[in-house]
């Protein structure tokens, strides 16, 4: 969910900084104000092309950051596989394009590819209106979409667990079908390499300490030149500090009986004296405890070694060996599973495959019917949003059965993590047409104005969410858009939809609103936005019912309408 949104020398806009929260947000304005720039900034920022005309005039970098609360796991998942961490349920995304037509990614702080940046946009937001980011343009969504409709989560969730069980069986039974020559081959190098490996006798941290002996032998002339130094320095002689030290605390005593006050430094004088004391002890001990021996050092040497040898082979520290080690480990088992073991995972993927086959197949059955059932009440909703003549027919394409493309291996091709189904949202906008792809067919406002039917019948969208609807009140007015309205607010429940608008009707249910205006700052033409109160929003809804000039009578209507849409109107309101 979009948290807040800024955006430097990007377009008209100089420096526009705002703060977006749940539910239903708008952005209204004369026309050229800059809503639809805001709207572009948000596209790049979640992963849309860029091009250096996008950045302001005599600047020579546009910047766009965004701040997104995180809900929902994948992007955790996304951000993990890339290395990155999201932190403390948040997420910060900065672009920067180039006057020079260049364009940077950080996500995190952390320098990111565009890739990555289109693969998490796409989790955080849907842009409709637009030929970008159209989740209903990607047809892997359309099962989604109907799944959702029929309440199939936990069906679909029950398949792909039996789904990832049936690769897995079949991963090792294509480890033990392989060619036997190749299998025993990879059964003696996995040996050598496990058994070199473990009769090395590893440990976690190893290296650090032999390295740390090493520096200590190879020095050990200075070192214990040193250390007896040290112990003369502090102990042996009469001018040894602890001599030193003994005699000016027995003179500060003799002070300290004239005048009380300096019995506190006397007191910490003998607590150095103390630690002197245990320190010369400690030298004294280590000194003559060294053990120098050639045989010691040439002992480490040996072991570096052979720890050096490993991690070149094997992984970059000893940790890295002991896991290749482990790895190796579970292959040999594998590899060396008897005959028997082959024919129980033969018969455990048959047994996995029938009952997934069955499942799906009940599925299958279940999304034809919640597929009838769409058809019917979604002409319902196109007729409220001035879409009478159109129709959306789900289209079941035809997949292979047993005996066609094994395009998994050992799993027929057919199936995948969802089922055995591949659906396809197709539209006639008129009566008696031939159904089409819904690219190739709806326009911007159309596209908007079925999504947010399908949002209306299927629920909630993915956790967090943001959805962005631009030209959705395109060739609608009236009462039309003050069911567009409603519905907005109602897709909006819980989640966060930004739409951008020219109609009062639809701007009335909006939770925020803010206005977008073009002025002249220092012979420059710049745009702003700004979050509009209460009697703000009316005198907007004014402008927006009645043009240049607004009369007391708009200024009524306006309240009304806001009155109405919030929910606080009185009947008669509502009547007049």
């Amino acid at each position: 969910m979009l948290r807040y949104l800024r955006i430097r020398d990007f377009a008209l806009i100089r420096n526009l900084g705002i703060d977006f929260g749940e539910g239903l947000t708008v952005l209204t304005g004369e026309t050229g104000s800059g809503k639809s720039i805001i709207v572009d900034a948000f596209g790049l920022l979640i992963g849309g092309r860029s091009s250096q005309e996008m950045v302001r005039a005599n600047c020579d970098v546009a910047i766009l950051e965004g701040v997104f609360s995180v809900e929902n796991p994948r992007i955790r998942e996304q951000l993990g596989a890339a290395g990155m961490d999201v932190g403390e349920d948040s997420l910060v995304i900065r672009r920067e394009i180039t006057a020079g037509g260049r364009s940077r990614v950080f996500i995190n702080n952390n320098l990111a590819t565009l890739a990555l940046l289109k693969a998490i946009g796409g989790t955080l937001s849907d842009i409709h209106g637009q030929q970008d980011h159209q989740a209903l343009l990607d047809l892997s969504s359309h099962l989604e979409w109907l799944d959702r409709f029929g309440g199939n989560e936990a069906a679909v969730g029950g398949l792909r667990a039996d789904y990832s069980r049936l690769k897995d069986t079949a991963r090792k039974l294509d480890a033990l079908a392989m060619d036997e020559q190749e299998r025993c081959r990879l059964l003696d190098i996995l040996r050598f390499q496990v058994e070199e490996i473990r009769r090395a006798g590893l440990r976690p941290g190893e290296k650090e300490l032999l390295d740390n002996e090493r520096s200590l032998l190879s020095n050990r002339e200075k070192v214990f030149a040193w250390a007896h130094e040290a112990y003369g320095l502090l102990y042996e002689g009469e001018k040894s500090i602890l001599g030193q030290t003994g005699r000016l605390a027995r003179v500060l005593e003799q002070l300290s009986g004239f005048d009380p006050g300096l019995a506190v430094h006397l007191d910490a004088l003998r607590e150095g004296l103390y630690r002197m004391e245990d320190l010369s002890f400690v030298l004294r001990d280590y000194a003559g405890g060294m053990d120098f021996s050639p045989e010691r050092l040439d002992q480490v040497e040996r072991r570096l070694a052979e720890l050096e040898r490993l991690t070149a082979k094997y992984g970059k520290s000893t940790e890295e060996v002991l896991a290749f080690a482990d790895e190796a480990g579970c292959r040999l088992e594998e590899l060396t599973m008897s005959d028997e073991s082959s024919a129980k995972l033969a018969a455990e993927l048959e047994a996995g495959l029938k009952q997934y086959l069955d499942r799906a197949e009940r599925l299958s059955s279940k999304r034809r019917k919640d597929a009838a059932r769409l058809e019917r009440e979604i002409g319902r909703e196109f007729q409220a949003l001035a879409m009478e003549k159109t129709e959306l027919s789900v289209r079941f394409h035809p997949k292979d059965r047993p005996g066609g493309a094994q395009a998994q291996g050992r799993i027929p091709g057919y199936c995948g993590p969802e089922g055995v189904d591949q659906v396809e949202l197709l539209l006639a906008p008129n009566v008696g047409e031939e159904m089409r792809p819904l690219a190739r067919i709806a326009s911007g406002g159309e596209l908007s104005r079925i999504m947010l039917a399908i949002k209306t019948l299927c629920g909630g969208d993915e956790a967090g969410k943001t959805l962005v609807f631009d030209e959705i009140d395109a060739g609608i007015g009236g009462r039309v858009a003050e069911v567009v309205g409603k519905k907005l607010r109602q897709a909006a429940a819980g989640s966060q939809v930004l739409c951008v608008t020219h109609l009062p009707q639809i701007a009335a249910f909006a939770r925020e609103h803010f206005r977008v205006t073009k002025e002249t700052v220092d012979g420059r033409t710049e745009t702003f936005a700004g979050r509009l109160d209460e009697a703000a929003r009316v005198e907007e809804l004014a402008r927006m019912m009645g043009g240049e000039v607004i009369t007391e009578t708009t200024r009524r209507h306006a309240r009304e309408m806001f009155l109405h849409a919030a929910g606080r109107g009185n009947r008669k309101e509502s009547r007049a």
